[in-house]
């Protein structure tokens, strides 16, 4: 619990050092002009982003761009907010931001230091970590994926993980890159490739409802640490200042644990990641 709180504490305190931009505003004032908010999300991204069994975007970060977005029209005095989604992928969702075809991403995004450089993130909204799917009958030393293929989504930086995990271990072995998890999974269980990499949280729900017939397991490292947070264009101080209020009266009021409980069920999450709820809060 000490590692989970001392972890969470350096997230939530990550957190508070964006960027100020002289266009703070532009995308709260576009908005109230518009009366519309425009949300980026994930279409295989669960649990935290997809579409569900009818059509309509759902997923944890979904959920919490749909609360958040309520308050942002109280925010703005506005009597009605017209909620349109604009479905994105790995590879075009920060596009979609800096082309200002959206103007918040509500999916699972990496808060990194290399991508503040062009966006901003709210605090964090989940914690996870890249892993791997082997084959069951796979031995736990990567030595043995030497010679055969690895597979990770193409436009995350689970691709960067991949890669220094492979030059770290010194493994000869080709990275191949997926538009999607289940083809992924799919190839590797069709013994196309020796290990997929993904975020645990997002392995763990796909194999759930892949249940493949052969079977498989997840590797004993997490080589990495992943905090989600919404993202948005850079200089957006004023909405990310709405973002981060909306996100705190959620985590302390406990509204995100119902959000958690349908996105994950049964599978509980660990008290490192709970921890972050607490920490990140920001007070008034």
């Amino acid at each position: 619990m000490i590692r989970a709180i001392a972890m969470g504490a350096l997230v939530a305190l990550a957190a508070l050092g964006g960027s100020q931009d002289a266009r703070a505003g532009d995308v709260l004032d576009r908005i109230k002009e518009r009366g519309e908010i425009r949300l980026g999300f994930r279409e295989s991204a669960p649990p935290f982003s997809f579409r569900s069994a009818n059509g309509a975007p759902t997923g944890l970060a979904v959920w919490l761009c749909q609360d958040l977005a309520q308050s942002i029209q109280k925010s703005l005095g506005l009597e009605d907010l017209k909620f349109t989604y604009v479905p994105v992928t790995a590879a075009t969702r920060f596009e979609a931001l800096q082309a200002d075809e959206t103007d918040l991403h509500c999916g699972p995004a990496t808060a990194t230091l290399q991508r503040r450089e062009t966006l901003d993130f709210s605090i964090p909204y989940f914690i996870d970590g890249a892993s791997a799917v082997v084959m069951a009958d796979t031995p736990d030393e990567l030595s043995a994926l030497s010679g055969v293929g690895v597979g990770a989504l193409k436009g995350t930086t689970t691709v960067k993980v991949a890669e220094r995990v492979l030059a770290e271990e010194g493994l000869d072995a080709p990275l191949k890159l997926y538009d999607d998890h289940v083809a992924g999974l799919t190839a590797l269980i069709n013994g196309e490739i020796g290990a997929y990499f993904g975020d645990q949280a997002i392995l763990i729900y796909q194999l759930s409802q892949l249940r493949p017939e052969k079977k498989v397991k997840l590797s004993r490292s997490q080589f990495s640490f992943e905090p989600y947070a919404l993202a948005m264009k850079r200089g957006e101080s004023d909405l990310r200042l709405e973002v981060d209020r909306a996100l705190s009266e959620i985590y302390r009021s406990g509204a995100i644990h119902s959000h958690l409980a349908s996105a994950f069920g049964d599978a509980g999450l660990s008290e490192f990641a709970l921890a972050l709820y607490v920490l990140a809060a920001l007070p008034e």
